[in-house]
Formats: structure tokens, C-alpha cells, sequence
């Protein structure tokens, strides 16, 4: 896999003839952060991201709840992807997935046992994001692992086993999520095809985490793919940026090509 910022003078025609910029957002647009609530988008990246949406079409990902994400960034001419692909939304467009409106009373009781079941347990932390939720342990003592892994499994298992929902694991985090065909990478690929439908712009995604792969699967043959990642590992990404930082540095060069 090649860094990414080595490639740019290569690259810089297709860069120049158009793109559509889909940025992940934890880990990517932000450091990851030990609290969800922390990490917080920095004035110099969101007046960035505002002028580069003036320019080419840009969509931020998430795990996150639209609404979350959406308040987070706070810019009106991006679209937002939250809930892994699950809730779409930008200018002329609002998208949510109906069946996954159906994993709703689950996933929420699912959020209540499971708050019982790890009240005594420091650390961990339960997201209900309606459509999803997420279980993240990074906050959690090395000797209560094991106990938060086994009681997290005990209570998702019979919803698994049902068909009626799916987990994924993230960075220190575990993701439910409804059971249904539909990720990141149908998500990215419905917006391109609605926002470019005549395949003019080169897509270019970036994004850390395992959840994003399906992404970089998606756009194999399609756009530019980039990995955040420190010590680049197996992906179906092409590219690779070291860290959050080195994103700002490239969508500084974006703002200065000529398009």
C-alpha cells in the first residue's frame, strides 16, 4: 500500500478534473477520542471542509446518528451518511432505510439489558442511535473485559441467532446493527450514482476503521481509496495516510487545485 501524500503529483489530473470527497468522520476527520462526546471537530477543518464544499461535492460518514453527526459538523452544502449508511441526508436528498426502522424495539431493549447487566462495570459506554447502537469499552479496565465480553454476547445472542440483528466489531467498540443488506459501501455507492449519476467525478474515500472496508470494497474499481492508519495493515484500500493530521494536509491540497 502507498502513502497517499507521495502519489498527489500523480494523481493531479484526476484530482483537477472533479471529485467527491466522502470523509469518515472518528479517527479520520478527528483524533479518536476516549468519549464519543470528545471528539470534536476543529474550527480550521470545518472552515476547510465548508470551502472545499463550495468546490467539489463532499459527504461525511459515520457510525454516528445523523443527527449527531450533522450537529458535529454544522455545515449546510455537505452531505451526511450516518448510522453506517443507514440515514442519508444533504441538499435534495433524505434517505432512511425502512427495514431498519423495524430493529428498533430491539436494539433499544437490547441497550436497557445491557446498561443493567454493566452498571457495576467502569468505563463502558451505550449508545441507542435508534437504528444502531454501539458498546464501547475503551474506557474499560483490562480485567473486566472478559466480563463485559461475555455479558454483551449472552444478551445480543438470541437476536443474532434470530436473523433479526448483526454485530461488528470496531476500534474498542461493538457496533449492533439490523440485520439487513446494506453498509457503508451500498451507502456510498447510492450517493455517488445520485449525486453524479453520469460518473463525471472521481470518487475519493477516506476512513480508518474495519466498518469503512466495506467501502474501499465497494470502490475498488471505481475511485481512490485511503486507509488512516499508523502502521498500514491488509486492506481493500489502495492508499494510506498516517493520521488525521496528514488528512488535513491533503484536503489543504485540495483546496488549492485548480478544477
Amino acid at each position: 500500500m502507498k502513502h497517499f501524500l507521495d502519489q498527489l503529483r500523480n494523481l493531479g489530473e484526476n484530482l483537477q478534473a472533479g471529485s467527491i470527497l466522502l470523509l469518515d468522520y472518528d479517527g479520520t476527520l478527528v483524533p479518536i477520542a476516549e468519549r464519543p462526546e470528545l471528539a470534536i471537530l476543529s474550527p480550521h477543518t470545518r472552515e476547510l471542509l465548508n470551502f472545499l464544499s463550495r468546490r467539489f461535492k463532499v459527504a461525511i460518514i459515520s457510525g454516528r446518528s445523523l443527527m449527531e453527526v450533522k450537529k458535529l459538523v454544522g455545515l449546510k452544502m455537505v452531505y451526511y451518511i450516518g448510522n453506517h449508511g443507514l440515514e442519508i441526508n444533504g441538499p435534495k436528498i433524505r434517505i432512511v432505510k425502512n427495514e431498519a426502522k423495524r430493529a428498533h424495539p430491539i436494539i433499544s431493549e437490547v441497550c436497557r439489558r445491557l446498561r443493567e447487566k454493566t452498571v457495576m462495570i467502569k468505563g463502558v459506554i451505550i449508545e441507542d442511535k435508534e437504528l444502531t447502537a454501539s458498546v464501547h469499552y475503551r474506557l474499560v479496565a483490562k480485567d473486566e473485559l472478559k466480563n463485559l465480553k461475555k455479558i454483551f454476547k449472552e444478551t445480543v445472542k438470541p437476536h443474532v441467532d434470530s436473523g433479526k440483528v448483526r454485530v461488528v466489531k470496531g476500534k474498542k467498540v461493538f457496533e449492533i446493527r439490523p440485520n439487513i443488506d446494506w453498509d457503508k459501501g451500498k451507502a456510498v455507492l447510492w450517493i455517488i450514482d445520485t449525486i453524479d449519476p453520469e460518473r463525471k467525478l472521481m470518487p475519493i474515500y477516506i476512513g480508518d476503521d474495519q466498518t469503512d472496508e466495506d467501502a474501499f470494497l465497494a470502490l475498488k474499481n471505481r475511485g481512490i481509496t485511503i486507509l488512516v492508519s499508523e502502521k498500514p495493515k491488509k486492506s481493500h484500500a489502495k492508499f494510506f495516510l498516517r493520521n488525521v493530521g496528514e488528512v488535513k494536509i491533503f484536503l489543504e491540497k485540495m483546496a488549492k487545485t485548480k478544477n
